[in-house]
């Protein structure tokens, strides 16, 4: 007895990838702090600090309240008005 070869259908067909959109950004990068080990307030941004860093005081995670508006240079420029020096790149993190 042979066995018949025919092909098979599989169970589910994969989609093509598509981008998607990304529903928030997070950013990260080291700070100076204004004498304190703590971040004060910075409007329109949620931020995460731990006092590990290379060059600065904290390393800050730093994730947008509006993100359509926000950035890596509005980062900069809400942390500055706060009292607290950027350093360094500011990264996407992943």
């Amino acid at each position: 007895m042979t066995a018949s070869l025919r092909p098979t259908t599989p169970a589910f067909l994969p989609l093509p990838c598509t981008p998607q959109e990304v529903s928030h950004l997070t950013y990260v990068l080291e700070v100076l702090t204004p004498g304190a080990a703590e971040l004060p307030p910075v409007p329109g941004w949620t931020l995460r600090a731990w006092p590990v860093a290379r060059l600065g005081d904290l390393t800050v995670q730093a994730t947008p309240q509006d993100p359509a508006e926000s950035g890596p240079a509005a980062l900069r420029a809400a942390l500055a008005a706060a009292g607290v020096t950027p350093l360094g790149p500011v990264r996407l993190h992943q």
